[in-house]
């Protein structure tokens, strides 16, 4: 990770990136007081190899010391259990045709968005306009595949991504739709990294990265044309350098300088 590098050469850091395919746990020592950890990749190993480096001691982007050892595996069903705004969703959908029909229903009808968790890039995210395109989706996932979440269509919505580092916002933009398509990607014009940030927006994102225990992550969040917020997920570990490349905002400083201050904090 360049710019994380590049931020820890600047205040003095040693910086050492750990290729995870190749970590000996025969050896491994637990990091301690003063020790940053960060793990960039989402990789199962990438996760195995964080939880052997793990102590207390090190600081972390972890809200609480069980954090590295927990994988949520539903968060929207958290963040709807902690109220916070998500599309309607049906979190395990059946083939059976006519509970689909009440399901399609009650999401408010087509167009309506299948989303299998675990995924990046919006690669398993579907859009299903039909119920014939229903059926043979869900006759599929039926067949031992693991279900998408089914959620409501939110039309002529605008998606957001919000960088959380702590307890602020280190960077907020646009994510523009592509062409022929109706998911979106982050922009290439630094206008669009310079727009003001709703506060309630910022307040879904913090509270978030709150819910899932991290103080670092990225927040995807749609506002309808009504102005309503509606929060898709929030990732961790995330691609943070997307508004430090594109517009030069220094985000891979601000984690470091939370780390920083946090080892500060930590027990010996």
């Amino acid at each position: 990770m360049s710019t994380l590098r590049a931020a820890c050469a600047e205040r003095g850091i040693d910086y050492r990136d750990i290729d995870a395919r190749r970590f000996d746990f025969t050896t491994v020592q637990p990091l301690g007081r003063g020790d940053l950890l960060y793990r960039p990749a989402a990789s199962w190993i990438a996760m195995r190899v964080e939880q052997a480096l793990y102590s207390p001691a090190a600081a972390t982007f972890y809200a609480n010391d069980w954090g590295v050892f927990h994988d949520c595996l539903l968060p929207p069903l958290l963040f709807e259990r902690a109220g916070l705004a998500i599309p309607r969703t049906v979190y395990a959908a059946t083939p059976d045709r006519d509970k689909l029909r009440g399901i399609v229903e009650w999401l408010g009808g087509f167009p309506i968005v299948a989303k299998w968790l675990g995924h990046a890039g919006g690669t398993a995210v579907l859009r299903v306009d039909s119920f014939p395109a229903l059926f043979s989706v869900m006759d599929y996932a039926g067949d031992g595949a693991i279900p998408p979440l089914l959620s409501e269509y939110i039309a002529d919505a605008v998606h957001f991504r919000l960088v959380v580092v702590g307890d602020r916002i280190a960077a907020g933009y646009r994510n523009l739709q592509a062409a022929d398509d109706f998911r979106s990607m982050g922009s290439e014009d630094p206008a669009d990294y310079r727009l003001p940030i709703n506060p309630a927006m910022a307040a879904l994102a913090v509270s978030a990265a709150r819910v899932l225990g991290v103080e670092t992550a990225g927040v995807d969040i749609l506002r309808a044309p009504d102005g309503g917020l509606f929060l898709l997920e929030a990732n961790f570990p995330c691609y943070f350098a997307q508004a430090q490349i594109v517009a030069g905002i220094d985000v891979a400083g601000m984690m470091v300088d939370h780390l920083i201050k946090k080892a500060g904090t930590r027990p010996a």
